[in-house]
């Protein structure tokens, strides 16, 4: 995902990120309704429909740079029963979508080999469909760890910041303050990639281990 994708590599990965940000999106829009909230059906988020949930910019951004984003989901945890506890459960349920997409798509691809179609079949098709499946898995995967990173911006800076009640410590509140500055500046660089990579393949490499081999 961090690294030099070719022409073809990007077509393939249009797909992954299309699913990775809608179905990201709308799973934070519909956890906040079931738990009470009414702003997300209020401004069009419980759809699936992409022109509701994907930024452009954004978009094209993640795929050329490595990096990007869609249009949030605004919430409101007043109406929340159990504040803290909901919106700690609104961060995480796009995380895990993605996490999800990945699942499925390493299930397609170990139906594909279980069932033989792979075996001594060397169609370009063929190895084009495989490798759409392996990269809408990765990008869902490096969405999931992304996201879980606990750096303001990011749905896992939520999940702390209910937990330790950050709002309290000034540190915190100069991290929010320049957040994006230090996120563009390490996205830039690389140095958000080698962060992030390490724990990606991780994660990678269980599921894969896991579920296709």
């Amino acid at each position: 995902m961090f690294g030099n994708f070719n022409f073809l590599e990007m077509l393939l990965s249009l797909p992954g990120l299309l699913l990775g940000f809608v179905l990201h999106e709308f799973a934070h829009a519909k956890m906040s309704d079931r738990l009470g909230d009414p702003t997300p059906r209020s401004q069009g988020r419980i759809t699936l429909d992409p022109r509701a949930h994907i930024d452009p910019i954004g978009f094209i951004v993640m795929l050329v740079a490595g990096f990007g984003w869609a249009k949030p989901v605004m919430v409101s945890p007043r109406y929340y029963k159990h504040p803290r506890r909901d919106d700690i459960l609104v961060s995480v349920a796009g995380p895990l979508m993605n996490l999800l997409i990945a699942v499925v798509f390493f299930v397609l691809l170990k139906i594909m080999d279980v069932s033989g179609v792979l075996i001594n079949n060397n169609s370009s098709l063929l190895g084009s469909l495989v490798s759409l499946l392996y990269i809408t898995a990765h990008i869902n995967i490096v969405l999931f760890v992304l996201n879980m990173i606990p750096f303001p911006m990011f749905d896992g800076y939520h999940v702390i910041s209910n937990i330790f009640n950050t709002w309290k410590y000034r540190f915190f509140t100069l991290l929010e303050q320049y957040g994006m500055f230090i996120f563009i500046f390490l996205a830039i660089t690389g140095i958000l990639g080698r962060i992030i990579s390490p724990i990606v393949n991780i994660v990678e490499g269980y599921l894969f281990t896991l579920i296709v081999r």
